[in-house]
């Protein structure tokens, strides 16, 4: 029988159904409004900028809750509930549309053209048959957020907690779509189940909602993790170059140091100036400076293995640190590195500039104790070495001698 529990509440009787755990229509509503707060958040957390995909994000939740709002007033039939379910999948292109933006890709227009066509001919269609109108709609919106859980998978956060987030709650919500749609075609009356449901189908409905509401948390968790990760790189880069900054620098090769010195493993260091890099400002402006300097990371980086270091040292000062490479090897990679910028030039702003560098070079020694700051030394001794006798050229320092190149 029937489980019923009565109260006695101010001269009434409280009869409390526990075969109807929710009202559908007021979870529609209330997930209307969650989602036009949480459109806000996502415009004031954007501010004025509503790239990658923000826009979009805050679009789609827009239009949900006007989706929503619809679904909730109407019976599964008549043009205004297919004009709902039109707005429904236009969400969910949106939101599709915002994880390729969030990627730096664009969704074509025509897709969400496509989708809603695809969607509201059909459900104008079935209209009549409620089963059938119910089965449709949980399989291809089952669809559609199965496939945004795909393009969640495919987007490349720093790390994998907003990923995660996103396919889970697009996954569930796609289960519970196409549970539902499947159960409606199996009930006695599928309009009452589906807006009267018992205790497990609205238990799939309250998870269905949570999984829309945490969606949004997991698209801007996905921006704050970009953000972090931008604000680690300026912090550890050089913006102009891509290289490593100065402070960056330090904190490494100090390891590396302790790590050669316990070794007993070699490691080098090269000092590369650009000859003559002033005049190029004076003559043709700082901004072609700026692209000298762009376009020399990428020369140097040319001549480099993975594993070694390269450091925006100062202006338009490089360093290079070549872990396990002794002194003669780094005087090679040196003088590669000169012959390779002596024959590239430079373009920067209409101009073809020839670019020449200057190279000093010092190897860790095994006698006694020393540091990186000593390495450095020497070898920005040999550097201006190189350019009292005439630049264009390696020295090299090592053991009071010297080598040029």
């Amino acid at each position: 029988p029937e489980l019923v529990i009565w109260y006695i509440c101010n001269g009434a009787d409280l009869r409390i159904r526990w075969d109807r755990m929710i009202d559908v229509r007021t979870l529609l509503v209330f997930l209307a409004v969650a989602d036009l707060v949480l459109a806000v958040v996502v415009l004031v957390s954007a501010g004025r900028r509503l790239s990658d995909g923000m826009g979009h994000w805050a679009a789609s939740l827009a239009v949900r809750a006007l989706a929503l709002v619809l679904f909730a007033r109407l019976e599964p039939q008549g043009g205004a509930f297919v004009l709902a379910a039109a707005l429904l999948a236009l969400s969910l292109t949106l939101q599709a549309g915002a994880l390729i933006a969030f990627d730096n890709r664009k969704l074509p227009a025509w897709v969400h053209t496509a989708v809603i066509a695809a969607v509201a001919v059909p459900f104008a269609l079935l209209t009549a048959d409620t089963a059938a109108t119910i089965l449709f709609g949980g399989l291809v919106y089952g669809t559609l957020l199965a496939g945004l859980a795909a393009f969640a998978w495919q987007v490349r956060p720093t790390t994998a907690r907003s990923r995660v987030i996103l396919v889970a709650c697009f996954g569930i919500a796609a289960a519970v779509c196409y549970v539902r749609g499947v159960a409606g075609v199996f009930a006695l009356d599928p309009l009452a189940a589906f807006l009267a449901p018992s205790a497990f189908p609205s238990a799939t409905f309250v998870a269905a909602g949570v999984a829309a509401i945490v969606t949004s948390f997991g698209f801007l968790l996905l921006h704050k993790e970009r953000a972090d990760s931008e604000a680690q790189r300026l912090a550890t880069m050089d913006p102009l170059t891509g290289m490593y900054n100065r402070r960056t620098f330090h904190e490494i090769a100090e390891r590396e140091m302790s790590r050669a010195r316990r070794a007993g493993q070699p490691l080098s260091i090269i000092m590369l100036d650009i000859d003559h890099f002033r005049a190029i400002n004076e003559q043709h402006g700082h901004r072609a400076g700026d692209d000298v300097l762009r376009q020399m990371g990428d020369i140097i980086r040319s001549a480099l293995r993975q594993e070694d270091m390269l450091v925006r040292f100062g202006g338009e000062e490089f360093l290079v640190m070549l872990p396990d490479v002794a002194g003669p090897g780094a005087v090679v990679v040196a003088g590669r590195i000169r012959k390779a910028v002596c024959a590239s030039e430079i373009e920067t702003r209409g101009n073809m500039l020839p670019i020449t560098v200057s190279a000093g070079v010092a190897a860790r020694l095994d006698e006694g104790p020393e540091s990186i700051d000593s390495l450095i030394a020497r070898a920005d001794e040999a550097l201006a070495l190189a350019k009292r006798r005439g630049r264009n050229r390696v020295v090299a320092l090592s053991l009071g001698r010297s080598i040029a190149a």
